[in-house]
């Protein structure tokens, strides 16, 4: 609404809009009633009068089927690279109103003397900012000097870098400006709901089915990955679960567009594919949108979220990151003027749940005479098993034949089991860290001291506590041990609010013979680091830190949560004290001897 009067008028414009918000048609329907008004009669070999530019070949072919369904009296030819050439030429040659196209075959067909230009009274710039990333500056500029200077022409960006800036005023005419965004901090569409998860690279692929069953409950999902093959490994990996298939550049032209066209027919329900589909394409009703990696600017994160919350639905973002590199999710907050809940990896009853709800769906829609068929079978199992028939077909219609693996809820990993630990106030004062945990596992149980990952204090101030995880069969033996009065350990199925606010190195339990932690820094409720099991050499910072119970007990911290004492602060105690009381937090003697406590 906002462009349709002035280009009615023959205004040269420049538009910046949020992406998803119809910028083709704001173009588009001016140009064509202004084409369609135009009634002179043009006949065999005419010259197009509409040039239409858009840095990929799959938002020049959404162009122009927008314009065709539109306008189907007018003749559009879209023009691309990866296709026949001759049959380009020929369309051409028998004459259009309207030629789409990407920048480089277009400057190909004008070198041959196959697109003249001399006609052209609209140009249209579509996403001008990402012809500068796929680096069209040059073959745009060249097209521009090639065109009359009599026309009108539109400029549609979603960001103004310097490029286009310099771009308009060079070639548009007293252009108006239409900002619809401005400065506002929220430049995403409204209704995307962000979630941001803390992986390691060996974790996050196997969590990447769980995400999508939770998240997307069986509608689209897109996965944006930096590299062609990060794209083909993960579609292959998910394919064992999840219908999926890959986009990326190095797909032939005729693959990619059965690719598309089954993703929006539903054929299946992931596409994981690189930036070449987080700008204009024509896919609807995508329901979740998951970053396998950070984008390198927070104008891709925009563009790559876009993809989903169109047209005022709903939808999710998934952004997963590193430890490392929490500060830039951060900035890209403050970039991008969003807010992230951070979260953990969906928890097994939740995927569970999920898959058990898609297939209740999926059930819904059989029709009643295939039904039928299986009516007797179904009759029978029924008397011989009950409502165990049932729950077995819904394991199996899920993938889920085998009981599933234990996983921990802070980073994913098999195997592993988070427990979660409580003390009681009344039995022990003071600050709980990661350190103090770490000493009274040792107390209780040294071998779950030596296997511990990263330890994270709940945030909730009401209760002192921490999780962590430990091998499934360390963590059982851990549970049948005796406690000191007023400490609990249990296994949890969801994880709490956790806090970040130590120090770094305050974060990590004690180093096993085969473990090596991942640091970085963050702060917030609900935000944590991923446990250093499994990190190894997939961390972005490995401080190689090793040693014993001893190295660690020099701190000064006391590590009794209630009643215990270890063998070797015994032995150390008439050793001189430098550090500072856990209790009462003045220097100069351990928890164990506070004056203000007659002893710990």
């Amino acid at each position: 609404r906002a462009v349709l009067v002035p280009a009615l008028e023959g205004r040269d414009i420049i538009a910046r809009a949020k992406t998803g918000t119809g910028k083709t048609l704001a173009f588009g329907i001016p140009i064509i009633k202004l084409l369609t008004e135009d009634t002179e009669l043009r006949g065999t070999g005419r010259l197009p009068r509409l040039l239409v530019l858009a840095p990929t070949r799959e938002l020049a072919k959404q162009v122009e089927k927008e314009i065709k369904e539109s306008a189907p009296y007018l003749s559009t030819v879209c023009v691309y690279g990866g296709v026949s050439y001759v049959t380009q030429q020929s369309a051409l040659t028998r004459g259009v109103d309207v030629v789409v196209g990407t920048p480089g075959r277009i400057i190909d067909l004008i070198k041959g003397n196959s697109l003249k230009l001399g006609e052209v009274q609209y140009l249209v710039l579509d996403e001008a900012d990402q012809m500068l990333s796929f680096g069209f500056e040059e073959d745009v500029e060249l097209i521009l000097e090639n065109l009359p200077a009599k026309r009108q022409s539109m400029l549609f960006s979603a960001t103004m870098p310097i490029w286009v800036k310099k771009l308009a005023r060079k070639y548009l005419d007293d252009p108006l400006q239409i900002d619809l965004v401005g400065e506002q901090e929220e430049k995403l569409a409204e209704g995307i709901k962000l979630y941001a998860i803390t992986t390691t690279s060996t974790s996050k692929r196997s969590m990447l089915s769980d995400l999508v069953t939770v998240y997307a409950k069986g509608g689209k999902t897109i996965v944006f990955t930096q590299t062609k093959r990060d794209a083909d490994e993960v579609s292959i990996s998910l394919s064992n679960s999840i219908a999926s298939e890959a986009l990326h550049g190095d797909i032939s032209q005729h693959q990619r567009e059965r690719t598309l066209n089954g993703f929006r027919q539903g054929k299946f329900t992931v596409l994981v594919a690189t930036d070449v589909a987080s700008r204009g394409l024509d896919i609807p009703n995508v329901d979740l949108v998951i970053h396998y990696e950070l984008p390198n600017d927070p104008e891709t994160f925009v563009h790559r979220s876009g993809r989903t919350g169109r047209a005022g639905k709903l939808g999710t973002t998934i952004l997963l990151f590193s430890s490392s590199q929490r500060r830039t999710v951060r900035s890209l907050e403050r970039d991008v003027g969003c807010r992230f809940e951070f979260v953990g990896p969906p928890a097994i009853q939740d995927v569970l749940e999920s898959s058990a709800d898609q297939v209740v769906a999926t059930l819904r829609g059989v029709h009643p005479e295939s039904a039928e068929c299986f009516m007797q079978t179904a009759e029978k199992l029924l008397e011989e098993q009950g409502t165990k028939a049932l729950a077995s077909a819904l394991a199996q219609l899920s993938g889920f034949t085998q009981p599933p693996s234990s996983r921990s809820l802070i980073n994913h990993e098999k195997g592993c089991v988070t427990l979660q630990l409580t003390r009681d106030p009344n039995y022990a004062r003071g600050f709980l860290s990661p350190r103090s945990v770490t000493g009274f596992l040792s107390d209780v149980y040294p071998t779950a001291a030596d296997e511990v990952g990263k330890i994270f204090v709940i945030a909730d101030e009401k209760v002192q506590g921490a999780v962590f995880d430990l091998p499934e069969e360390i963590a059982k033996e851990l549970l049948k041990m005796q406690l000191p009065p007023g400490n609990v350990i249990s296994k949890i199925s969801r994880l709490p609010a956790l806090q970040d606010d130590g120090p770094v190195g305050d974060h990590y339990g004690r180093f096993s013979s085969r473990d090596r932690s991942t640091r970085g820094g963050s702060r917030g409720q609900g935000s944590f680091r991923p446990p250093r099991r499994g990190a190894g050499r997939d961390s972005d910072d490995d401080f190689g830190r090793r040693g014993g119970r001893s190295q660690l007990r020099s701190s000064g911290d006391s590590w009794l949560i209630g009643g215990r004492r270890s063998s070797s602060e015994s032995s150390n105690r008439d050793r001189s004290f430098g550090g500072s009381c856990f209790t009462c937090g003045r220097s100069g003697h351990r928890a164990s001897e506070c004056p203000s406590r007659g002893g710990y």
